[in-house]
């Protein structure tokens, strides 16, 4: 059985993946920030598959070495990664916008997805 690890898996596209994958009988390994939705989507899941749920923060490389290194051996390997998590901030015009809103952007949509990335490789 392969094992698909999903970002940003508590709503939207990220949600809707989960569900393919758990439909198609891939293990799943669920992440997000939102500890009651991850708990739901489990409970919707693990009829079809195995689950396991990771909370954290992408942003937050601690964070996410932490999770991944928590990894249960039977989850260990991670052949498909789904980096979905993702946010947008700041949807005014350039010359209105907002430094902080820019910097979470990067920290969620660039940093996010390279710690996430860089934490699954393996070793």
């Amino acid at each position: 059985m392969k094992t698909a690890l999903i970002t940003g898996a508590t709503s939207g596209i990220g949600r809707a993946t989960a569900r393919y994958f758990a439909k198609n009988h891939f293990r799943l390994i669920i992440c997000g920030r939102r500890e009651d939705r991850l708990a739901e989507l489990q409970d919707e899941f693990s009829s079809l598959t195995d689950v396991h749920t990771l909370n954290f923060d992408v942003s937050d490389k601690k964070a996410v070495n932490d999770a991944i290194a928590s990894l249960p051996e039977a989850f260990s390997k991670i052949d498909i990664l789904v980096n979905n998590a993702g946010n947008a901030h700041g949807l005014d015009p350039i010359e209105n916008g907002n430094l902080d809103d820019w910097d979470a952007m990067i920290d969620i949509n660039v940093k996010g997805l390279l710690y996430v990335s860089k934490a699954i490789i393996p070793k």
